[in-house]
């Protein structure tokens, strides 16, 4: 069901940016003078396959956008402040004091905003693993800074 949410906002998202961005060129066209109305900047039968396009990359957009990863730590409680802190350090807050499990979300509005509120990323333990949750692009790099601080952690554990 999340899915099917998340393909409807971006169908809606991208057919928003879509007439923005049509709306912007005929407002500076010159061709706008000679009569031609906004919806014969198109060629006719066009509409229709661009829909048919719009609704295509919205399928497909979820799957491709939202990961669930793997993570090389123990357990989320037992990480859970220096989880909090690399998360803080990307602008989100935690959600959810859960055992096991820690969600957040970003911290301003307007970045909730311009995500169509799916910002969530999720902490959670399963079959003895712990995997996240959320934003491909965001889960890279938070999955980066989270392996470079187990890195550290264990370095200085190992010298002392």
């Amino acid at each position: 069901m999340r899915y099917l949410i998340r393909s409807l906002k971006y169908l809606v998202y991208f057919a928003v940016i879509f007439i923005l961005i049509v709306g912007v060129v005929y407002m500076f066209s010159s061709q706008k003078l000679a009569g031609l109305s906004f919806v014969e900047l198109f060629k006719e039968g066009s509409l229709p396959k661009i829909l048919l396009f719009f609704v295509v990359v919205a399928a497909f957009y979820p799957y491709l956008s939202f990961q669930k990863k793997e993570m090389m730590l123990d357990s989320v409680a037992s990480n859970s402040d220096m989880l909090d802190e690399v998360m803080k350090g990307f602008g989100y807050v935690r959600e959810n004091p859960g055992q096991g499990a820690a969600s957040y979300v970003k911290q301003s509005a307007y970045q909730r905003l311009t995500r169509m509120y799916e910002d969530r990323i999720t902490f959670f333990e399963e079959g003895g693993h712990v995997y996240v949750e959320g934003y491909r692009k965001d889960l890279l790099r938070i999955i980066s800074m989270i392996n470079y601080r187990v890195r550290e952690a264990n370095r200085s554990e190992g010298e002392e």
